[in-house]
This record gives C-alpha cells, sequence and structure tokens, in this order.
C-alpha cells in the first residue's frame, strides 16, 4: 500500500475529563489552589465553563493522587500536609527534580536552553514587579520546560504528583517573599541564573548541587513562614 504524501499523526481525542483534569492540575502546580480553600464541583464547573461530569472525573482523579480532598458536601480542599509528608515530599523532590537538571544538562536542545533561559527572566521580571500569580504561572514553565528536557517521562509523572502536592503549600511564603523582600529574594535569582548557567554549560553535576540548594533554601522559607519547626 502506498504511504500517503501528507504523513499526518492522526489527531488525539482529547476529552472535557481530560480538560478539566488538565486545568485543575495546573492550578495546583502553579499554586492557585491553596491549602485551605474550600471549592463546590458547581463552583468548579463555572469558572472552567463545563457541566459538573467532567468536573466531578477529574476531581476523582486527582483525589487518588492525594492531591485534593473531596469533601462530603461536594467540595473540594488542598490537603493540609503533617511535618513528617512535608519533610518527606521536599526529600523526594530534592532528589528527582536535581536528577531531572542534571539530566536535562546532558539533554537539553539549543532552542530548549533558550526558552528556558527566557523563563527565567520571565519569573524574575515578575518577581521583581511584585506580580505574585505571575511569578507562580512563569516559575511552573520554567521548571517543568527544564524537567521536559531531561527526557525522562517516567520521572516527569512523579516529580508533576510531588509537586501537586507541594507546591500550593508555598504560595503563602512566595507571597510574602514578594511583599517583604528576605535574603531570599535575591538568593532565588541567583540560585536561577547558576542553574541555567550550568545547563548550558552541560555541567550535570553543578545543575543538581544548584537545583537542590534552591530547594533547600525554599523549603526554610516555607518552614519559617509555616512556623515549623526544623
Amino acid at each position: 500500500m502506498a504511504e500517503s504524501p501528507l504523513a499526518l499523526e492522526p489527531l488525539a481525542r482529547v476529552t472535557l475529563n481530560d480538560l478539566a483534569y488538565a486545568r485543575l492540575k495546573h492550578a495546583l502546580l502553579s499554586g492557585r489552589l491553596e491549602p485551605g480553600t474550600t471549592l463546590t464541583l458547581r463552583e468548579l464547573a463555572a469558572q472552567l465553563g463545563t457541566s459538573m461530569m467532567p468536573v466531578r472525573e477529574a476531581v476523582t482523579r486527582l483525589s487518588a493522587e492525594q492531591a485534593l480532598t473531596v469533601l462530603p458536601n461536594r467540595g473540594i480542599k488542598v490537603p493540609a500536609l503533617d511535618a513528617g509528608t512535608a519533610a518527606e515530599l521536599w526529600r523526594l523532590r530534592f532528589l528527582l527534580e536535581g536528577d531531572a537538571c542534571a539530566e536535562a544538562a546532558r539533554h537539553a536542545s539549543t532552542a530548549e536552553l533558550a526558552r528556558i533561559a527566557t523563563l527565567r527572566d520571565a519569573v524574575e521580571a515578575h518577581g521583581r514587579g511584585g506580580d505574585l500569580y505571575g511569578v507562580l504561572e512563569a516559575n511552573s514553565a520554567f521548571q517543568f520546560a527544564i524537567y521536559e528536557a531531561a527526557r525522562g517521562p517516567v520521572a516527569l509523572q512523579f516529580i508533576e504528583v510531588l509537586r501537586m502536592k507541594s507546591v500550593p503549600h508555598c504560595t503563602a511564603a512566595i507571597r510574602g517573599m514578594l511583599r517583604e523582600r528576605p535574603a531570599y529574594f535575591d538568593e532565588c535569582w541567583v540560585n536561577h541564573d547558576a542553574l541555567v548557567d550550568a545547563l548550558m554549560r552541560r555541567d550535570a553535576v553543578l545543575a543538581r548541587e544548584v537545583k537542590v540548594r534552591d530547594l533547600r533554601a525554599l523549603q526554610a522559607l516555607v518552614d519559617d513562614a509555616s512556623g515549623a519547626q526544623p
């Protein structure tokens, strides 16, 4: 049989359930859903412009991943983290995100490195402008541009789950950082610059070290903001 001259890829069948899941996952990964915020399925459906069924399915999936808690009154909330769970999440993030940065240093294309640098600049611009949600969105895009360049789809899935559980609990600390400008405010941009530089130099060891250093500094900021004991 002759090959088609167009050689088109088949269209992916994306359902409303998948779209609702992707939108809610993005809200978690970018810190837009914070702990303590309670929303009803009806409110979520209205915001997403869809019926309740896709939202219910998406919430069920996120609940199974323990990123959301379903309440008896059809509401949802981001579950609270106890100290032990928070510490475990940070430890796993150090391992997987540090490794992903090392792999990105080895595998990122020139175009990917250019995009990562552009996103790095956007994060800092929003930060210096005090734009909380601009920082959250740009930082999520910056981090995942690096992790996707690592060429590790299985690791990327685990990183997504870990960050869905962890990132919402960082939003209050980042809000305070943009308002109060503690030492980490400038340290964050220095770390981002050092990470991009390590990626461009193809220095996997340094990329891992910088990423873990930045995550540890963020952990300290979050712990300080929440009054957690070291």
